[in-house]
């Protein structure tokens, strides 16, 4: 995504502060903010995550595996394949920057983006759930609430 679709994404998907927070961490290389397009407009978005990870456990088993960050695509869109683009995407984004695995956690009552990632080859890493948190802004500032979150991790070195 690019400084001049902001206002635009924004308008659609929503939160504003959270798409200008990973688009600034975007222009320092920290990330990519990846948007799904159909006729112009957004209909969906997801950030690679770059930097390392802000949990401890992530960077115990995890060192330097990018993160799938804040997956949405709106819901009349949903189940149309713009998730999968997304996340194919990403994939790539995270091969060309040399890594050879992707993750990301999935917050424990959602089922639906769990069989999706299943589908896609991502598997639950072996170390158990993990206490994380979910950022949302209220009145321009971040607020971190706690989320006990499913990791998943995929292998990129075997596909293609």
């Amino acid at each position: 995504m690019s400084e001049q679709e902001l206002a635009h994404v924004a308008a659609r998907l929503g939160e504003g502060a959270f798409l200008t927070d990973r688009l600034a961490r975007q222009s320092e290389d920290k990330g990519v903010l990846l948007v799904a397009w159909l006729g112009g407009d957004p209909v969906g978005c997801v950030y690679v995550w770059l930097e390392d990870a802000e949990e401890d456990d992530l960077q115990k088993h995890l060192p330097g595996v990018p993160l799938l960050n804040r997956l949405r695509v709106l819901e009349p869109w949903r189940n149309r394949t713009f998730g999968t683009m997304l996340i194919l995407e990403a994939e790539r984004v995270a091969r060309e920057h040399g890594r050879d695995q992707l993750a990301l956690g999935i917050a424990l009552d959602n089922e639906g983006a769990e069989r999706l990632y299943r589908r896609l080859g991502y598997e639950e890493w072996e170390h158990g759930l993990l206490d994380t948190y979910y950022v949302v802004f209220k009145d321009g500032n971040e607020v971190r609430e706690p989320e006990r979150c499913r990791i998943m991790v995929k292998n990129l070195r075997l596909t293609p």
